[in-house]
Order: structure tokens, then C-alpha cells, then sequence
């Protein structure tokens, strides 16, 4: 077996392969499957030098927010290249769980004062007071000011894995949508992005999101926002309101807050349909690892693609 996995002629197979190859010359005993696989296992170099298992260990548990604003995803767009032509090279954005609503503002340079300011101005002072505020384990978010203000205001920053940016699902969905957006906006003026920006935001907050079935907009106000097409064509919503008396206003309004009761409730029940969905995908990939104190595991090597000096383009994983 040694010399068929890594002897002059191996080629560090496959337990498999190798028990073909072994046949193939004329060996054969009852458990050469079961110890070729077991060799081949537990060939050091394999190891070292063998893909990154992407197989979960574990179960995944979603976690909906069940009401408006009481958690928030938030992360960086960055460094942004070409840089806006007033020298914006960040963008900082942040998602609220329930509603998907967003918020996003261009900033030239990102340290903690920048983030508590983003956090008071543009959500605190909007909103209320959040729950929880999640993002990665970036210094400008978890620093020593930053958590002393979440101390002082009461609510938690919680945090996503290192180098594993999917663990904050929601922030990066929202990066996406918003790079989208803009690529497609920017058109022939790629340093003018940060005046788009706004626009690319109302896009997003006036869309269905696949996850609720309504804008953002509606489950915050509890009306689709009017937009211009509306206007100019004079829409039969646009035509009713202007019709209303005062008294027949007051109580349009008074049914739209009741059915807005409504439509969050529904809309917290196609969340978790859907988070349930992803989960039930999620674990079917499941495989499951027991580990003991003492067990020698080999630590993968962060960020992804790393290279050791020494070894350059052979670089263990």
C-alpha cells in the first residue's frame, strides 16, 4: 500500500483507486478496500494538501426577528475603487432582520467615531433603540468605544465568525443587492456613485423582497410607497385619496394601522417558512464530527488562499 499511495510510482489515490491499482497487479486479501481507504486517510501529506472540508458539522438553527427594527445586520463595502469623486471609499450598510429595510450612507474613512455616529443618526434616532446589532469581528464594530456605547445605549453587538462572512447571511445579501444596483446605475460615471447611492437604496427599499413577498416600505409604513409613474398616469390609489373628506381620510388611516397588523404578522410567516426552507437544505449536508480533548485536528490556515512564504505556490491549506 506504501508504494502504491506515495511510493515512486504513487500518486496519493483514493482508497478506491488504490485497491484497483493493487489488483490490477495481482495482490488481493479480504480487507484491502477497508485498509486502503484507512491508509489513504491517514496520509499526511493528503491531509495537509487536500481540499478544505466545506461539509457542515453541524446543524443550522435560523433565528427570525419578529418584530420591525429589534435587530439589525450591518457591515462595510470596502475599499471602494475608483473612489467618489468628494473621496468616498467606503460604504456602510445596514439591515434590518424583519422589514429587509436598509440604510446606507458613503463614507470617506470608517474608525468607531464614524460607526457610533452612523449607528445614532441613522438608526437609533430613525428607529428607536435595536436589541442587537450584528456584524463581523471588524475592529471598527467591536472596539472598545463602539461597545461602550452599545453598553450605554442597552443593546447587544453580536458577532459573525471569523473569516466566514456568510455567518452574517443578511449584511452580505444586502451587500450584494446594493453593488448590483449601483453597477447598473453608474453607467459612464464610475466615480459618481455616491450620489446614486440614495437612489440605489430607494430601488431597494420599494422592491418585493423574495423573503416576505412585500417592499420593505409597506412592512415599515404600511402602504407601498407612491412613485412617480403614479403620478404622471394618475393611478386609481392617487385618484381615490384626492376624493377623500377629512372624516373619510381619518379612517383610511385607522384601517391601513390595523391592516398593517396584519401584514407583519404574514409576513413573519413566510420568514420562517422560508428560514426553515434554507435549514431543512442546510442539514441534509450535515456530517456530523465527534471530538474529544485531546484529539489532534489540523487547524486550517486563515484567510483562505494564504501562502506561506516559504513555500509559495506548495503551500499546506
Amino acid at each position: 500500500m506504501s508504494d502504491v499511495h506515495n511510493g515512486i510510482c504513487g500518486a496519493h489515490q483514493a482508497g478506491i483507486k488504490m485497491r484497483w491499482l493493487i489488483r490490477r497487479h495481482g495482490f488481493f486479501w479480504p480487507s484491502i478496500l477497508r485498509d486502503c481507504i484507512s491508509y489513504a486517510k491517514g496520509c499526511k501529506a493528503c491531509q495537509i494538501h487536500g481540499p478544505l472540508q466545506r461539509v457542515p458539522a453541524s446543524e443550522l438553527h435560523p433565528i427570525v426577528k419578529p418584530w420591525p427594527f429589534r435587530g439589525w445586520a450591518i457591515d462595510l463595502i470596502g475599499k471602494v475603487y475608483p473612489l467618489s469623486t468628494r473621496g468616498h471609499s467606503f460604504i456602510i450598510v445596514a439591515t434590518d432582520y424583519f422589514t429587509k429595510w436598509v440604510e446606507a450612507k458613503p463614507m470617506k474613512k470608517v474608525d468607531q467615531t464614524d460607526i457610533i455616529k452612523f449607528l445614532k443618526e441613522e438608526i437609533i434616532h430613525r428607529f428607536d433603540l435595536p436589541e442587537t446589532m450584528t456584524s463581523d469581528q471588524g475592529t471598527v464594530f467591536v472596539g472598545a468605544q463602539v461597545e461602550a456605547f452599545a453598553k450605554e445605549m442597552g443593546f447587544r453587538l453580536l458577532t459573525s465568525t471569523p473569516h466566514y462572512a456568510q455567518a452574517n447571511g443578511q449584511a452580505e445579501a444586502s451587500n450584494r443587492i446594493v453593488i448590483n444596483l449601483l453597477e447598473k446605475m453608474v453607467d459612464d460615471n464610475p466615480r459618481c456613485w455616491h450620489e446614486l447611492l440614495s437612489d440605489t437604496i430607494w430601488a431597494y427599499r420599494t422592491s418585493q423582497r423574495s423573503s416576505t413577498k412585500v417592499t420593505p416600505f409597506s412592512l415599515t409604513f404600511g402602504h407601498d410607497a407612491v412613485l412617480p409613474m403614479e403620478l404622471s398616469a394618475r393611478s386609481l390609489r392617487i385618484a381615490i385619496q384626492h376624493g377623500l373628506t377629512s372624516g373619510e381620510y381619518n379612517e383610511a388611516m385607522i384601517l391601513e394601522l390595523e391592516d398593517l397588523e396584519g401584514m407583519r404578522l404574514t409576513a413573519l410567516d413566510r420568514l420562517q417558512t422560508q428560514k426553515l426552507k434554507v435549514a431543512r437544505a442546510y442539514n441534509k449536508q450535515v456530517k456530523s464530527r465527534s471530538l474529544a480533548e485531546g484529539d489532534l485536528v489540523w487547524k486550517v490556515i486563515l484567510p483562505h488562499g494564504k501562502k506561506d512564504p516559504r513555500f509559495g505556490k506548495w503551500s499546506p491549506n
